[in-house]
């Protein structure tokens, strides 16, 4: 078996790094590997489809129950067999020059260490895992605790601003960590600047003409809860999507549940079923993405299209509604901010009180249209 040396490797867990990583391969011609550990319903049938359009040179799918050890001690037992263990799906002549990855994930600190064992002088790319990249206190950069223990039960060092480069949509919203503050940091590649590459999303997440989304507003519902102590939230956002409904039509709203919600909202609106696909893919095949309403309680989905395309839809944030307490400050309050900033018409992006500034905001948006 060759060596891989003069190639890059990506490493994914998520539909949206998948994305981004098949985005930068294409964008760059990079001869490139991606290690897929999918922990999303349908990741082995996607990664055979990934490997079907040849943009990557190889894709490997390790069995992920075999690595998945919760607690610390798990964790040690598998970073102490980082070697092994890697060996076991990527073969030791595979030596990389970079390494592209997202997250904090234990398997992905296992393989990075690794491949600096391979290759000392191994670079760094770090590229956007949606909302979280912006928020700098999930960021990947910052610690956690399985980085925490290889560092100071192993002597590992994982993460090198030296050898670091940092790959964003929105390069003017993102805030380095102090320990980052010299890594260059670079746009990255449009998702829909190659229409072939759009097609190859499609496929590779399996998207067909019937689960394109024809209505002008889309309702992302949250993971609903069992929980006694968020029933009245829930009540409340079933509430603000009824009012939803009244002042844009039925016909002319959808909602789109949460993957792994048990639950089902009781408002009056109909349900997209196609749950599985990246929102993210499903804008791209959206026409007057710019004039669609995106409505959300807690979804970083109304973002994206302004991450991903730089297009600036409508969009109605409930979180201050929902989470109206005296004295409270909702984690979301921050990237809508971040996002008004960065809009050409902050106007579009709202974020109401009350039930009857919800409404104020459902007449804007239909005044717009004349």
């Amino acid at each position: 078996m060759t060596s891989n040396q003069g190639t890059a490797c990506f490493a994914c867990t998520t539909p949206y790094q998948i994305m981004g990583a098949v985005c930068i391969a294409a964008e760059k011609k990079l001869v490139a590997d991606l290690v897929l550990a999918g922990v999303f319903s349908g990741y082995r049938e996607i990664g055979e489809r990934i490997r079907e359009t040849g943009v990557f040179r190889n894709v490997v799918i390790p069995p992920l129950e075999k690595y998945w050890r919760p607690g610390k001690k798990g964790v040690v037992k598998q970073m102490l067999r980082a070697r092994s263990l890697v060996e076991e799906f990527l073969p030791r002549e595979w030596v990389y020059d970079t390494y592209y990855y997202s997250s904090r994930a234990n398997l992905k600190n296992i393989l990075l260490h690794e491949l600096y064992r391979r290759n000392p002088k191994l670079r760094l790319v770090l590229y956007e895992d949606g909302l979280g990249t912006y928020q700098r206190d999930s960021h990947v950069l910052n610690t956690s605790s399985s980085r925490s223990l290889a560092e100071k039960l192993l002597g590992w060092n994982l993460y090198r601003p030296e050898r670091t480069t940092i790959l964003v949509n929105l390069p003017e919203l993102f805030e380095k960590p102090d320990s980052m503050r010299d890594c260059p940091v670079e746009k990255m590649p449009a998702f829909n600047s190659d229409p072939s590459r759009v097609d190859m999303l499609k496929y590779i997440f399996g998207v067909r003409e019937e689960d394109r989304i024809t209505r002008r507003a889309v309702i992302f519902d949250p993971m609903r809860s069992r929980k006694e102590a968020l029933a009245e939230r829930e009540r409340i956002m079933d509430e603000c999507y009824n009012l939803c409904a009244e002042a844009l039509g039925r016909e002319n709203l959808i909602l789109k549940p949460h993957p792994r919600s048990r639950d089902k909202t009781t408002a009056q609106v109909d349900l997209y079923e196609g749950t599985a696909i990246p929102m993210e893919v499903l804008y791209a095949d959206m026409d007057n993405l710019d004039d669609r309403v995106l409505i959300t309680y807690a979804s970083s989905a109304v973002y994206t299209p302004k991450m991903f395309y730089d297009r600036e839809p409508w969009v109605l944030n409930l979180f201050r509604i929902t989470d109206n307490k005296e004295g409270r400050v909702s984690e979301w309050e921050t990237p809508y901010l971040k996002f008004r900033g960065v809009y050409r018409n902050p106007e579009k992006l709202m974020a109401p009180v009350t039930l009857e500034e919800l409404r104020e905001c459902l007449q804007k948006v239909r005044d717009a249209d004349g």
